[in-house]
């Protein structure tokens, strides 16, 4: 049997959070251990459920995902990062990737993008999605 890949989301609009969520506990193969609004519930979640993968929104409100996602991947033991956006720009991909993500996806993508790229995100042996 394969392992589920634990998911942490992080976006501030409690919708999207929720929805997320949902599609993820009903996704074979995943499971959405914890969300989180901003940076500070981000930090908390992730040391209290050591997540495989955050979807970490690009704009928290007044943070930058890009921000979190350095500081996220500075931890020990950091989980991989989707950057999760609604609005990409063409200097998204270099910014990601030196913050340390390994994927972008954008919101209005099909569903089975985001978990195509949960389950690359994972792969000991991926190359970089970004």
């Amino acid at each position: 049997m394969r392992p589920m890949i634990r998911v942490l989301v992080v976006d501030d609009h409690p919708v999207l959070r929720a929805g997320l969520e949902a599609v993820l506990r009903a996704e074979p193969g995943f499971v959405c251990v914890g969300v989180a609004a901003d940076g500070h519930e981000l930090l908390r979640a992730l040391r209290r459920t050591r997540p495989d993968v955050v979807v970490l929104d690009r704009r928290l409100g007044h943070e930058d995902g890009l921000e979190l996602c350095a500081q996220l991947r500075a931890e020990p033991a950091a989980p991989d990062v989707v950057i999760y956006t609604a609005d990409p720009d063409a200097s998204l991909r270099q910014q990601a990737t030196a913050a340390g993500a390994c994927a972008i996806v954008v919101k209005d993508a099909d569903i089975d993008q985001l978990f195509d790229t949960l389950r690359l995100a994972v792969r000991p042996q991926r190359t970089a999605a970004v």
